[in-house]
């Protein structure tokens, strides 16, 4: 995934541990949503696109594959994020979502991530693991748009996560398909 990172512009990681060390309810929540009953890792695309991967050589081949599908949808919105900011145990920025063409008349949702990153845990079958991008807390908006609305919301949360560790990713997901339909990474 680390080669994935070239395309930063609209490349957005979320990643919910669940069954491990740091499971938490963000990850129940979404295991429960997307109930697809897999034990082995996998990768969900856009919200929709499921990669299943056992063979780590094959990683790059199959992900970069699938991320180049994903590439190729037109979003139907635009995020804008400003003035972000974090102290050791509060953040918030300002969150501004404009839809550019029709919403399809389906439940929207706005979802808000807060993140860490290089986090360390012992595993007794691989050893010392770094997990990556792993969702710590988990804000939901109904977003109730048509085209040319535009949503204007300032976003708070508290953390106890180190500032140079934290990040907060906002994605925008159709309930009825799943399918995510924008995003962007936030940086503190």
């Amino acid at each position: 995934m680390d080669s994935l990172e070239l395309f930063g512009d609209t490349l957005v990681l979320v990643t919910y541990h669940v069954h491990q060390t740091y499971e938490n309810s963000p990850a129940l929540q979404r295991e429960a949503f997307y109930d697809t009953n897999l034990a082995s890792p996998y990768v969900i695309f856009d919200g929709a696109n499921i990669v299943v991967e056992s063979n780590a050589s094959m990683y790059e081949t199959r992900y970069t594959e699938a991320y180049n599908v994903a590439r190729t949808v037109t979003p139907l919105f635009n995020i804008n994020v400003d003035s972000a900011s974090a102290s050791s145990s509060q953040g918030s920025f300002d969150l501004q979502i404009i839809t550019a063409d029709t919403i399809p008349d389906n439940e929207i949702h706005a979802f808000i991530a807060i993140g860490e990153d290089s986090l360390s845990a012992f595993n007794d079958t691989t050893g010392t693991m770094v997990f990556m991008y792993l969702c710590r807390e988990l804000q939901e908006i109904t977003l109730d748009l048509e085209y040319p609305d535009t949503l204007e919301q300032t976003i708070m949360f508290s953390h106890a996560i180190e500032v140079h560790k934290l990040s907060a990713v906002v994605f925008i997901q159709d309930m009825d398909t799943r399918e995510v339909m924008q995003s962007t990474k936030i940086r503190f």
